[in-house]
């Protein structure tokens, strides 16, 4: 396996992992953060890019005198689960109210729907486990391409 398809592979497993651990912690309402994970491979370059409203799963929103888009919470109330019928019907107006409640409050993570920690959980594992195994393949792979004799030889030869 060429170095290209070694990355490819761990960020698509990471991609993966980032899926995994939102669904298990209950926050999939639209889809929208994990339909808005990206990666790109450029070389020796590995960009992983994920919605806007990641950091907000993550860190939480402090107060502010802007209001999130209403239209992203009305989007998150046509999917949301478990919301009673009337928030249903009345969109608009609940949309608004959070969105002003957010504006006004913020939204402190964790809290009792999100733990936190949705992100730089899999982050930490991956730092910490999977990149030196990967490091590990791209070794190898290296190994496999350099043809040390011939290198050691023309250094000799150049001496």
């Amino acid at each position: 396996m060429n170095r290209q398809a070694i990355y490819t592979s761990y960020l698509e497993r990471f991609k993966k992992d980032l899926i995994a651990n939102y669904d298990k912690l209950g926050l999939r309402a639209s889809g929208s953060f994990a339909d808005g994970l990206e990666y790109t491979v450029e070389k020796n370059k590995l960009t992983m890019y994920g919605s806007g409203h990641s950091i907000f799963m993550e860190y939480g929103r402090g107060s502010s005198s802007k209001f999130p888009p209403l239209k992203a919470i009305e989007e998150w109330i046509e999917v949301k689960r478990g919301l009673p019928a009337i928030f249903v019907e009345k969109k608009k107006q609940f949309a608004f109210i959070i969105a002003r409640k957010i504006a006004k409050e913020g939204i402190k993570v964790p809290n009792e729907h999100n733990k936190g920690k949705v992100i730089s959980d899999i982050v930490t594992l991956y730092m910490g486990e999977y990149l030196y195994r990967m490091l590990d393949e791209v070794g190898e792979e290296f190994m496999r391409e350099v043809d040390f004799q011939s290198d050691f030889r023309n250094i000799l030869k150049a001496a």
